[in-house]
């Protein structure tokens, strides 16, 4: 199986996407440590609500679906590892276009060659 990506973005696709990564990082990912930290009441709430359960395990099925796919099609920097670990310390609304950022970044590099 061979899975050519273009990672070829203008510079308003990459503010778009360094606007997507901090909005994930910092305002979904922040909101998440601020209630884990100060409010771990409403972890508890979240836990036994239907809707925040769906959502919870919808993340942790296409956790390991872009892991596999990012290991089918061979990217690097980061690697499938790497994509798990941002997606873990950040959010997948931090780590898909932050990794997206990188690819496209590497890609370049990649052309001088």
């Amino acid at each position: 199986m061979s899975i050519t990506i273009n990672f070829d973005l203008s510079k308003t696709q990459k503010i778009v996407l360094w606007c997507a990564a901090a909005i994930g990082l910092l305002g979904i990912n922040g909101l998440f440590l601020y209630s884990v930290i100060f409010r771990p009441e409403l972890m508890q709430a979240a836990q036994s609500n239907l809707y925040s359960l769906a959502f919870i395990l919808e993340a942790f099925v296409l956790l390991p679906l872009f892991c596999y796919l990012i290991a089918a099609a061979k990217l690097k920097s980061p690697g499938w590892i790497g994509f798990l670990l941002l997606s873990l310390a950040g959010s997948l609304a931090f780590s898909i276009p932050f990794s997206i950022l990188l690819w496209n970044r590497r890609g370049k590099a990649n052309e001088g060659e």
